[in-house]
């Protein structure tokens, strides 16, 4: 979308009853990289494709899998969640895996040509110490979507990530403040694996409030 003619990524989360709208919440990535804005002009065909009726898992199975990439992130583990070979992220626009490999970029040249399973497993994603409140609570089991809200906590305390299985690199610098990820993502699941991710968020002053503690 578009706010002061300038271009804005939105997630947005509306609860109805009765007919009625009695919540919206809406999260606003601003400042996006023009380099990325190719990729937000339509939505991806991966995520508008209905999934087969035997690729499909029940509702419940969907949220699981859903929160499940919360969990290898924090954990560091791409086992804790179950990525499909073929796994894509973007995140604002920007393709963050599945790269052709970027020379002179260091760790994040070699990892973002990696796949969402090797990518975690190297470390790199180690500065994210917490993720919380998670909530995923809406799946829709014919698209094979599910919508995920959260908050990404960093409180920056190492300024060096040790690196694993990335060729020539063992450590990366991490020379940033502590700082809150508010966050949307919409993952697609088909024969109950991850396929597509499609990420957005901004920063926050770290240990920031949600607006829904209550």
């Amino acid at each position: 979308m578009k706010e002061s003619d300038k271009p804005a990524q939105i997630g947005l989360r509306l609860k109805i009853r009765d007919g009625q709208i009695i919540e919206a919440e809406h999260l606003v990535a601003r400042n996006l990289n023009p380099g990325n804005l190719a990729h937000l002009q339509a939505p991806r065909p991966g995520l508008l494709a209905t999934v087969p009726v035997a690729q499909r898992v029940p509702r419940e199975q969907m949220l699981k899998i859903g929160a499940s990439y919360y969990t290898a992130l924090v954990s560091g583990n791409g086992d804790a969640a179950p990525f499909a070979d073929d796994c894509l992220r973007r995140e604002n626009g920007m393709q963050t895996n599945g790269n052709p490999p970027v020379p002179g970029r260091g760790a994040i040249g070699a990892t973002g040509a990696m796949s969402c399973h090797d990518q975690i497993n190297t470390g790199i994603f180690n500065y994210i110490k917490r993720i919380e409140p998670r909530r995923v609570e809406i799946a829709d089991v014919e698209t094979g979507l599910v919508f995920g809200l959260s908050q990404f906590r960093h409180p920056m305390e190492e300024k060096t990530l040790k690196l694993v299985g990335v060729p020539g690199i063992e450590t990366t610098p991490m020379n940033f403040n502590p700082f809150d990820l508010p966050a949307a993502h919409i993952f697609k699941i088909s024969g109950g694996k991850i396929h597509e991710i499609e990420a957005m968020g901004f920063v926050m002053p770290y240990n920031s409030k949600t607006g829904w503690e209550q």
